[in-house]
C-alpha cells in the first residue's frame, strides 16, 4: 500500500529519536505516525487541530469525545481507529461503560441525553445528509447546549477524515497491548505527534490551565441533565 513508501523514507531530527526509543524498548511505532511525519507542513496544522478538539475546552469532557470518536469510528468501519480510541477513553471512563456503548448503544447504562447525543453520531456515520434540524432540536430538549452539539459533530467529522486517511493509505491494526499503551500516551501527551520539547512544554502548560477551568467552574455550576461524566473510578488506600 501507499504508505509502505512513507514508512521506508527515513525520519528525521526528534521524530527519529522518538522512533528509535519506542523500538529499543519494544514497543510498536503505530503506522499512523508514519502519515503525520509525511508532508509535516500540511500535518502540523493537523497536529494543532486535533488536540484543540480533543482535550481543548469544552462541555464535552476528553473521555467523552474519545467515545464518541471510537463509536463513530466504529460505525464507519475503521477498526484501528475504534479500537485505539476505546483505550483512550477507558483512560477516563469506566471500561464497562465503553464496551456496552460501542456493542450495544441503546441497552448500555448511559441516560437520556447521551443516549441522544449518540444517536445523532450514529446518523452522522451513517449518512449525515439525512441530519435534520428535528434532530438537532431534540438534543436541545435533552439539554445539550449548541456548544456540546457544535464539539460532538466538529469530533465525529475530524474522525471522518482520519477514517478516511488511514483505510486509504492501509494503515494496519494493532495488538490489543499496543492499543492500550497507545491510548495511555494519549491521555498523557495528547495528541502531540512530533515529539518536539517547545510542543510538549505548550500542551502540557495549556492541560494544566484547562484543568483548573474545570476544577473552577465544577464548583459553581453543574450541566442540568447532561454533567454526569462515568469517570473511571479510583480506589484511594
Amino acid at each position: 500500500m501507499f504508505l509502505k513508501e512513507i514508512e521506508n523514507q527515513p525520519a528525521e531530527g526528534m521524530t527519529k529519536i522518538a522512533f528509535k526509543k519506542l523500538r529499543g524498548a519494544g514497543e510498536v511505532v503505530p503506522e499512523i505516525l508514519h502519515l503525520f511525519r509525511f508532508k509535516r507542513r500540511s500535518t502540523d496544522h493537523l497536529v494543532r487541530f486535533t488536540e484543540e478538539v480533543m482535550r481543548g475546552p469544552s462541555p464535552l469532557s476528553p473521555g467523552m469525545r474519545e467515545l464518541i470518536g471510537a463509536f463513530f469510528s466504529r460505525r464507519n468501519q475503521c477498526s484501528f481507529c475504534s479500537d485505539a480510541h476505546a483505550e483512550a477513553a477507558a483512560q477516563f471512563l469506566d471500561r464497562e461503560l465503553i464496551d456496552e456503548v460501542l456493542l450495544d448503544l441503546e441497552n448500555s447504562r448511559l441516560d437520556l441525553p447521551h443516549k441522544e447525543l449518540f444517536r445523532y453520531i450514529g446518523k452522522l456515520a451513517d449518512d449525515p445528509a439525512r441530519v435534520t434540524a428535528s434532530d438537532i432540536n431534540r438534543l436541545k430538549e435533552v439539554g445539550w447546549s449548541e456548544e456540546a452539539i457544535y464539539d460532538a459533530l466538529t469530533v465525529a467529522s475530524v474522525f471522518r477524515f482520519y477514517n478516511t486517511w488511514n483505510g486509504g493509505s492501509g494503515v494496519q491494526n494493532m495488538t490489543s497491548a499496543d492499543y492500550v499503551h497507545s491510548g495511555k500516551v494519549l491521555s498523557t501527551l495528547g495528541y502531540c505527534m512530533d515529539f518536539k520539547l517547545r510542543r510538549l512544554v505548550k500542551i502540557t502548560a495549556r492541560k494544566l490551565v484547562s484543568l483548573v477551568r474545570t476544577v473552577f467552574f465544577a464548583g459553581r455550576k453543574r450541566d442540568a441533565g447532561t454533567g454526569r461524566q462515568w469517570t473511571k473510578k479510583v480506589r484511594v488506600g
